[in-house]
């Protein structure tokens, strides 16, 4: 299946719709710059890498530049012609990533599994030529890299997937995080919300009486509603999918800095932490919400727990 049937590729403006697939036509082909399209918009963007178009939430594409500031790694191409390529943020440095639109952009993408066009200079004027990579899905973010995944002819069929032994039974709501196309993305969730958010942030702090799960912190605007599993549409934004949390301890659950056991619903936390200050909320038991209905979803917990400690593990 192509990226550009993916149904959150559907929904976005037809503009947007026709530049990507601009990218999956071209893939493996070296072009010169790309000329602006019919509806005038650019497929790339001279004066910065990442290419947000005017109006748009999401990033359209980026472009390596050669010899640039910025220490982008080497594509890594698979034997079955899919590839992944470590693109380094817009800003230097890693903790001031959210000051740069271009990066919320991108995060947005990821977040929502959008997918972007990829370019890179393979000559240097006066007759610049640029490789066209294709179409990639923002996988993650990690001390100032977005790790980009890209398949054969966009085939999104190819991209991995997250297993689970011991796999649960789900019965809560419609949402079924081991069925979601593409299971094993990973969310660093941006600062800017999308629409949608403002009502899944409300029904989760209304279900836990307003209070983070964790420390019970009651400060309101100190309190972000985390996805359990990462987000991949409205499917995702229901209440057995979220946590009220503190929003620093929010940031370290989406860094896989913290997890929790589904089975005793206890705080775990990474060992290099537990000298910090974070340490003393090892083995917490997190705060139940009012409904039964609206306990966590075990399954996204144990996704959650096993992706974090193979991140310890690396």
């Amino acid at each position: 299946m192509s990226l550009l049937s993916l149904p959150q590729v559907r929904a976005l403006p037809p503009d947007h719709v026709e530049a990507l697939r601009w990218f999956d036509e071209h893939q493996g082909l070296e072009v010169s710059w790309p000329a602006q399209m019919s509806s005038g918009m650019f497929l790339v963007n001279k004066a910065k890498g990442i290419h947000k178009p005017a109006g748009s939430e999401y990033a359209l594409s980026i472009r390596q530049s050669l010899n640039g500031p910025y220490a982008d790694r080497e594509p890594i191409v698979n034997s079955d012609g899919s590839w992944i390529f470590q693109y380094f943020q817009e800003q230097a440095d890693p903790l001031k990533r959210d000051s740069m639109y271009t990066n919320i952009a991108l995060l947005a993408c990821q977040r929502d599994a959008i997918p972007i066009g990829v370019v890179r200079k393979v000559k240097d004027k006066p007759s610049s030529r640029y490789k066209v990579l294709g179409l990639a899905l923002v996988k993650q973010w990690e001390n100032g890299y977005f790790l980009l995944e890209g398949a054969p002819s966009g085939d999104v069929s190819s991209t991995s997937r997250v297993s689970l032994d011991n796999r649960e039974e789900l019965q809560l709501d419609s949402f079924d995080p081991e069925n979601i196309e593409d299971a094993r993305l990973r969310i660093q969730t941006a600062i800017v919300r999308r629409q949608g958010q403002k009502k899944f942030r409300n029904d989760v702090l209304s279900a836990y009486n307003n209070s983070c799960a964790i420390t019970g912190c009651d400060v309101v605007e100190a309190i972000e509603a985390a996805h359990i599993y990462p987000y991949l549409g409205q499917q995702t934004n229901i209440v057995t999918n979220g946590l009220p949390l503190r929003s620093d301890l929010h940031t370290l659950y989406d860094l896989g800095l913290i997890t929790i056991r589904a089975a005793s619903m206890t705080v775990l936390i990474r060992p290099t932490l537990l000298g910090s200050m974070y340490g003393s909320f090892a083995n917490t038991v997190i705060r139940p919400p009012r409904a039964k209905e609206h306990q966590p979803n075990r399954v996204a917990l144990n996704l959650h727990l096993e992706w974090a400690i193979k991140k310890w593990d690396t």
